[in-house]
């Protein structure tokens, strides 16, 4: 065979044992090691710009073999995981193949990235990643110099950067891949930066909010110079979200016709979301307004408040950007919020109880008097509770189990009294069928007593009472854990 033919044959050989990868897209081959995840989810850059609901998921095989090709036009952050772990974060580039391993139970969370600035990845996961910035920000609160401020987070941003710069100058790392990473760090510490003039913002007297330090309004602005919300380098961070927000925040308080009582109000009349999107484009323009008003739409549907304004402003969304690739992601939040008040016009039945009296009431020991003979599993719970309200998705579940054993069902609110509306629309809502109350000041420090952890209550939480009205267990399984319940019943 002649030296072209089999070099030829060998190149053939090659290609075919190769993943073709399109010029913007990028190639994910990999293994899950753990037999209960059965797909695996990843996020969808749009322009760039990352955001947690631009996501999409593929299965994983018998073998646990998947492959994902994400349409991707620059070098963006992307999020990748299983359903049973915690979601990892890569920077990834058109045109590369990357192959991943993924494992997580009890004993075991990992997660390997192969390929294209492989050791940069590595780096990137161990950045510091608080969830939220103003958790990290925490530790700066109390001080009160801010050169000294400065100059911290100047030295935290440059211990961050450090071993890219040395990834880069030995040529293991791209230039692109080192641009992301610091724009990434530069939205990181900027928000930062805002978080704490935010901070000092929210705990300034109303009343002196026009005198809020100028030492503090002179640091937020020399931020926004340095570090543009308008910035497209920014905008592709994980952190622009946060930023965008609480730039927005700072900037309504500063405003010279700010009235700290006339802001509280929106709240209490449920116009505060409207208020913001229209305050929006003062701040924002663009694609920078677009992705800021669906972010804050996201959010703010994602809280499962149901607050009925909401229903127009996605409908606005919707109309002023009608090519919008982010309004698919708005609308499956929404139509609950419209199911929700649709729910409101119907009256209770009779398998909705609320226990006599419940706002006297002061303590659970007063609240089980009416219940002597029965056993009881308690639900303490909350309309702004996100967890709460997850584990109603369970109550058929729990109605057939406790029906089994004996068992009656009280919900009890720790709601305010001025979400009594609320409270009693989500009951109808998520047709919580049982006896409910709500507690006033005094219940709701007698439960804190009872759940003893130094004044502290965490929701959602379980009782089981027994027919003397006894507390038979305070760590009582949840819904969702339907056959750990059962042997505690």
């Amino acid at each position: 065979m002649k030296l072209s033919s089999f070099l030829l044959l060998n190149w053939l050989l090659l290609a075919w044992n190769t993943h073709d990868v399109a010029p913007k897209e990028v190639l994910i081959t990999g293994k899950v090691t753990v037999s209960t995840v059965k797909e695996v989810t990843y996020t969808i850059p749009h322009r760039g710009i990352f955001h947690w609901a631009l996501k999409a998921s593929v299965p994983v095989d018998a073998q646990g073999n998947f492959q994902i090709k994400i349409p991707c036009e620059q070098t963006s952050i992307v999020a990748i995981g299983g359903a049973d772990q915690t979601k990892k974060i890569l920077i990834l580039s058109p045109g590369e193949h990357h192959k991943l391993n993924l494992g997580a139970d009890k004993d075991e969370d990992f997660f390997e990235a192969k390929g294209p600035n492989e050791e940069g990845q590595e780096l990137f996961q161990a950045l510091p990643n608080p969830g939220f910035v103003q958790v990290a920000a925490g530790k700066y609160f109390k001080d009160t110099v801010i050169s000294e401020i400065k100059s911290k987070i100047a030295a935290e941003k440059a211990k961050d950067l450090e071993p890219f710069m040395a990834l880069l100058k030995a040529k293991k790392i791209t230039q692109a891949f080192f641009e992301l990473v610091k724009a990434d760090r530069d939205c990181y510490y900027a928000t930062m930066q805002a978080q704490i003039v935010w901070v000092k913002l929210l705990r300034t007297d109303p009343d002196k909010i026009k005198t809020f330090s100028p030492a503090y309004q002179s640091w937020f602005a020399e931020t926004l110079r340095e570090y543009p919300i308008s910035s497209k380098s920014l905008i592709c961070s994980f952190w622009w979200q946060e930023y965008a927000y609480t730039y927005q925040g700072v900037s309504i308080y500063m405003d010279k016709d700010f009235d700290p009582k006339q802001h509280e109000e929106r709240y209490k009349n449920e116009t505060a979301h409207t208020f913001k999107m229209k305050d929006a484009p003062k701040r924002f323009s663009g694609e920078f307004l677009e992705y800021f008003q669906f972010s804050y739409l996201y959010s703010a549907c994602l809280q499962k408040e149901y607050e009925k304004e909401l229903i127009a402003l996605v409908e606005q969304f919707k109309q002023q950007y009608p090519q919008s690739p982010f309004s698919k992601y708005l609308q499956p939040l929404v139509d609950p919020i419209v199911e929700y008040h649709l729910a409101q016009a119907a009256g209770f039945s009779d398998q909705y109880q609320f226990v006599e009296n419940y706002a006297n009431l002061n303590s659970l020991e007063e609240a089980l008097q009416p219940f002597k003979g029965k056993k009881l599993y308690i639900d303490v719970w909350a309309t702004w509770c996100g967890p709460c309200k997850a584990e109603f998705a369970h109550k058929e579940g729990l109605k057939k189990l406790l029906a089994e054993k004996g068992y009656d069902i009280l919900y009890i609110s720790i709601d305010e009294p001025d979400r009594d509306e609320a409270w009693k629309g989500m009951i109808k809502y998520y047709k919580l069928e049982g006896n409910h109350l709500r507690t006033n000041k005094n219940f709701n420090s007698d439960l804190r007593e009872i759940f003893d952890q130094g004044g502290a209550l965490s929701i959602p939480w379980y009782l089981i009472v027994n027919e003397e009205g006894k507390i038979v267990t305070t760590k009582a399984k949840r819904p969702s854990n339907l056959k750990g319940l059962e042997g505690q019943l």
